[in-house]
C-alpha cells in the first residue's frame, strides 16, 4: 500500500527507516503496511537482498495458531521469560515458492494484553537475541 497510508499506521510510526536499517544491518526501504488481513503491522525491507524487519500486531487469539504450525520444531526455538505470555523466539523455515525465497528470518513474539505482537528480522544483524531485543523495543514503544 502507499507509503503515505503506511505512515499513518501506528506500527509504522514506531521506527524510522534509519532505525529499521540499524536492526537489520543493511539499508531497507520505507515502511510498508502488512498485507495480512487483520494485521495492524508494518515492515521495512530490501527486496533485492531479501533483508527485512517486520512487526505484526494481531488479536491475542491468533497466538494459539502457532501450535498448529509445529512452531516448537523450528530452528532455535526457545521460550523467553519476562516479555509477555507465551513469549518465544525461533527461526522460520526457509521455503522456495515459485522461484521466490521466503522465511529464514528470526521471529520473536508474545501475547501482551489483548494483542499478539511478533517481530521478524532477516539480514546481517539478524539472530535470536536481536529478535528478542526488537520485540522488547516494540512493546516498550507501543505503551
Amino acid at each position: 500500500l502507499s507509503p503515505a497510508w503506511a505512515a499513518e499506521r501506528p506500527a509504522c510510526k514506531l521506527f524510522t527507516q534509519h532505525e529499521a536499517s540499524a536492526y537489520v544491518g543493511s539499508t531497507v526501504g520505507a515502511a510498508e503496511t502488512s498485507q495480512m488481513p487483520g494485521d495492524a503491522g508494518c515492515s521495512w525491507s530490501d527486496e533485492g537482498a531479501g533483508n527485512k524487519m517486520s512487526i505484526s500486531v494481531l488479536p491475542a487469539g491468533n497466538a494459539l495458531q502457532l501450535n498448529r504450525w509445529g512452531f516448537e520444531s523450528w530452528e532455535g526455538f526457545r521460550s523467553v521469560s519476562g516479555i509477555g505470555s507465551k513469549a518465544y523466539v525461533a527461526r522460520t523455515p526457509a521455503m522456495d515458492v515459485i522461484g521466490k525465497k521466503f522465511g529464514g528470518d528470526w521471529q520473536a513474539g508474545a501475547i501482551v494484553g489483548s494483542d499478539y505482537v511478533s517481530v521478524g528480522l532477516k539480514g546481517p544483524k539478524a539472530n535470536a537475541d536481536a529478535a528478542v531485543s526488537l520485540l522488547n523495543d516494540v512493546i516498550r514503544r507501543r505503551q
